[in-house]
């Protein structure tokens, strides 16, 4: 029974938030009851949907304990009337001003808490020790070198925290309330109305009579999935559950077969239209429109995908692996005559966002407006009661809320963590020491920034990775002279790939749990495939042109071409094959091929280009010789 009720009240809440938010999509509603009602809901949920120990085998149902159900009630209702005394308040806080009063700081130092502890059960405790990190850290005076600060007291602290637009209500909840939680609810609705299906299925169609065509429907499906699930993790359960088997059947490794469900399932969050939720914050941060930030991430997630593409053909040409056969893959006009309809949405929010210009907020409701009006056109056409229509309409909005809560308490939190730079500075001191130690040098201080990436990545969603990261690393990185969105899309990227970098690679080893194969294995192969990664956000720094900054006609036509050519270089140097197996020396001489042509320099490029058409040009007269060149 207890059970229940914990649905019941999340229903209620995750039905209330949607229609709140898509109210906010139509007629504006003011900034901070925006942002309070998002805080309010979506913590409000995370407290009924995960109990303050994790559920293990063998242990009984804890969501049934009606002690836990009462406590985390408590916290529930704590979190709103925290949330509603924000709001309430909000007028004479200003008065108030750096005077706050014994019940402002008993309810601050209860809502961080609160914060924190829903922070936890979403994410786990990595992120809300690194928040209580930066809490003592403001409360500790007499710390060395560039740490040293002024100790800020507690009344002054808590209410910085939570009763101020600069911690837990700043613009990370507010990119949260204002865009995320919108495309969060999109992707819901495209999911459970049928449009993963189809895309999954299109794929299929297209893909698979391919060489190793199990794999590049893996790639294809896994970078629509992506844009649509906005997590690695989710992306690998989903896609790898049927693609990883299908793969191993075909004549892939375990550990290839993870891989590249790994490294594709990561690359969806940096894929245009639909990014991952930490582009939208960047947009909110930088101060443009989301369009330009989807712009700019074109053509590195293509060279990102081409790697993996290219990979998965060279490992399929190695093992001498085929198509799939004809009468096992659907008809592709067959898939679009019966899903052709799940293609409007997508279109309709990339009209609004890259050709309307509008605010990611309006395209992203009228894109899910859309998927409900075709939705209930289907079931027109198949002659379905309106009752099923109306059910499902509910059970996505809630199933959307649901899935918004971790982003919702990843945000608030991170605005903990945020409120603290921001009183002490912090974030001004740590971009002047990083600029002290890599002395002056851009690629020793891009070096170290992507090193704190992964490893801050490691124990942190990529959505609270960036927003660290962006105040602490990207201010450095600008300040030598790099374009802001440069910088904040090089944090990004580096976030990304702490899901596939061990030792902590969560997108890895869950496909390893899927194709049976060793995580560190398959984390390890992950790397060697989506090397260019670790390359691309070096080369967009260096060339701001494959961001489309700065655009000259015959500088960005030369880097697409070196860039394609170096990103084919390297994944056949990696994967030891182009148009055949290639020996030792010509593995080596590919991948120094590759790097000379990603790395800006007219000599580098042409030297990179004359020794790459050397080895494939060697391996064409080869082949042909003997009547051997095959086709992908």
């Amino acid at each position: 029974m207890v059970k229940k009720w914990r649905g019941y009240i999340i229903a209620a809440l995750g039905f209330f938030l949607a229609v709140f938010q898509l109210w906010g999509g139509i007629y504006p509603i003011a900034t901070q009851t925006l942002r309070a009602v998002h805080v309010a809901c979506g913590l409000g949920m995370a407290f009924m949907a995960y109990t303050v120990v994790k559920q293990k085998e063998g242990r009984p149902e804890l969501k049934d304990n009606k002690i836990l159900f009462a406590m985390d009630l408590l916290f529930s209702v704590a979190i709103v009337c925290c949330v509603t005394y924000f709001v309430h308040e909000l007028d004479a806080l200003a008065y108030r001003g750096g005077n706050p009063t014994t019940l402002d700081v008993v309810v601050s130092c209860i809502a961080v808490l609160l914060v924190l502890e829903a922070c936890r059960r979403s994410l786990g405790a990595a992120m809300p020790i690194i928040a209580l990190i930066f809490i003592a850290y403001a409360m500790k005076s007499g710390l060395p070198g560039f740490l040293r600060h002024r100790a800020i007291d507690l009344p002054w602290l808590s209410t910085h925290l939570f009763l101020t637009t600069e911690g837990v209500f700043g613009t990370t909840i507010g990119a949260s309330a204002t865009t995320v939680f919108l495309f969060v609810l999109f992707a819901a609705a495209l999911e459970k109305t049928g449009g993963g299906e189809f895309f999954l299925q299109l794929s299929y169609s297209i893909c698979g009579r391919f060489r190793g065509g199990t794999a590049k429907v893996a790639v294809v499906g896994s970078g629509l999935m992506g844009m649509i699930s906005g997590s690695a993790v989710a992306n690998v359960a989903g896609v790898g559950s049927i693609a990883i088997p299908m793969m191993k059947q075909s004549g892939y490794s375990a550990d290839d077969a993870g891989a590249i469900e790994a490294v594709s399932a990561s690359g969806g969050l940096i894929m245009p239209p639909v990014m991952g939720a930490a582009a939208f914050i960047m947009a909110e941060n930088l101060g443009v429109p989301y369009a330009t930030i989807v712009t700019a991430a074109i053509l590195p997630a293509l060279l990102y995908y081409l790697a993996v593409f290219f990979s998965v053909d060279f490992i399929a040409g190695r093992q001498k692996l085929v198509g799939m056969p004809k009468d096992q893959l659907p008809n592709v006009w067959d898939v679009l005559k019966k899903g052709y309809l799940y293609i409007i949405p997508m279109a309709i929010l990339i009209y609004f966002i890259c050709v309307a210009r509008t605010s990611a907020q309006r395209a992203a409701f009228w894109g899910f407006l859309s998927i409900v009006v075709l939705y209930a056109y289907q079931r027109a056409l198949k002659g379905k009661d309106v009752k099923g229509y109306l059910k499902k309409m509910f059970d996505i909005m809630v199933d959307g809320s649901r899935q918004a809560v971790s982003i919702i308490a990843a945000c608030a939190c991170a605005g903990v963590i945020v409120g603290v730079i921001s009183l002490t500075g912090l974030g001004l001191t740590l971009s002047s020491a990083l600029v002290d130690l890599a002395g002056g040098s851009l690629f020793l201080l891009l070096l170290y920034t992507a090193i704190s990436c992964i490893i801050l990545g490691m124990g942190l969603p990529i959505t609270a990775c960036y927003i660290i990261l962006a105040v602490l690393a990207a201010p450095a990185i600008t300040n030598m002279g790099v374009p802001a969105i440069a910088a904040h899309l090089f944090v990004m990227y580096y976030g990304v790939l702490s899901n596939i970098t061990p030792p902590v690679a969560l997108a890895s080893y869950v496909a390893a749990g899927i194709s049976q194969s060793k995580p560190l294995t398959v984390a390890v192969q992950s790397c060697k495939m989506g090397i260019i990664l670790f390359i691309v956000p070096f080369m967009f720094v260096y060339q701001p042109v494959l961001i489309l900054q700065d655009i000259q006609a015959v500088e960005l036509a030369t880097a697409i071409i070196t860039s394609l050519a170096g990103v084919i270089a390297i994944s056949g140097g990696f994967q030891r094959y182009v148009l055949k197996d290639t020996n030792p020396i010509e593995s080596v001489l590919l991948i120094a091929a590759g790097f000379m042509l990603l790395y800006p320099e007219n000599i580098t490029d042409a030297v990179g280009l004359i020794l790459f058409i050397l080895i494939v040009g060697r391996q064409f007269f080869s082949l042909k010789k003997g009547g051997k060149v095959n086709a992908v």
